[in-house]
């Protein structure tokens, strides 16, 4: 690596957070959100973050760039993790805020969205507390990829009001998850939690299955006005 791009990259990781990332943001997050944080930090530090890797899937390059696209507005990564899906959305017209509880997660995603030449909102957060004045919404476009089948109980229905609350009348909600297994959202979740927020569109099987098979699944839902 020569030495421009290096101290480019020493400057975009020794960017001070915003207010809100730091005092204000942790000093709301619960003990079990501190843990998660630390979890997630040395899981990036090591490199081991496999729900980062890899192209955007069939189903997303197809709502964002397929025959019956959505016009670019505003979006929203919920968990956007190293930021590989936020600076897809950039790449496609759309003004992107990523929000993740990992620091770590942020600072490699500052990274990408530096070296892919495209500017993207990223906001260390917990989805679990209280949004406002922390995301600048109203968002047009949610992408969940595998954030809320991470949260148990009755923390999805928190999370569902949480993040309804910075999303427009009308927004769509893209949502990946398992549907087996103790990491996931099963339709009666989204029936339950999501419900009083959100409308159900469709739930398709995802394209790409593993072994074991957890049941990926593609929710698209709307806010309700």
């Amino acid at each position: 690596m020569s030495g421009p791009q290096t101290s480019r990259r020493r400057s975009v990781d020794d960017r001070p957070l915003r207010t809100t990332d730091t005092g204000a943001a942790m000093s709301k997050q619960g003990k079990s959100s501190k843990l998660v944080n630390t979890v997630y930090n040395a899981a990036y530090r090591v490199g081991f973050s496999p729900w980062d890797l890899g192209p955007p899937m069939p189903e997303l390059v197809d709502l964002i760039e397929g025959e019956q696209a959505l016009a670019p507005g505003r979006a929203l990564d919920l968990g956007c993790g190293a930021g590989t899906k936020s600076v897809y959305l950039a790449q496609h017209g759309w003004k992107v805020t990523g929000a993740d509880v990992s620091t770590e997660a942020i600072k490699q995603a500052r990274r990408k969205a530096e070296d892919s030449g495209v500017t993207v909102d990223f906001v260390v957060c917990d989805l679990l507390s209280d949004l406002d004045g922390i995301l600048a919404g109203p968002y047009d476009f949610l992408l969940d990829f595998g954030c809320a089948h991470s949260f148990r109980d009755a923390a999805k229905a928190v999370y569902a009001r949480n993040i309804a609350a910075v999303a427009a009348p009308g927004a769509t909600l893209y949502l990946y998850a398992f549907t087996k297994g103790p990491l996931s959202v099963r339709q009666s979740e989204i029936d339950t939690d999501f419900a009083p927020y959100w409308n159900l569109v469709s739930a398709v099987p995802g394209s790409k299955r593993g072994i074991p098979d957890a049941g990926p699944t593609w929710y698209r839902l709307t806010r309700k006005d």
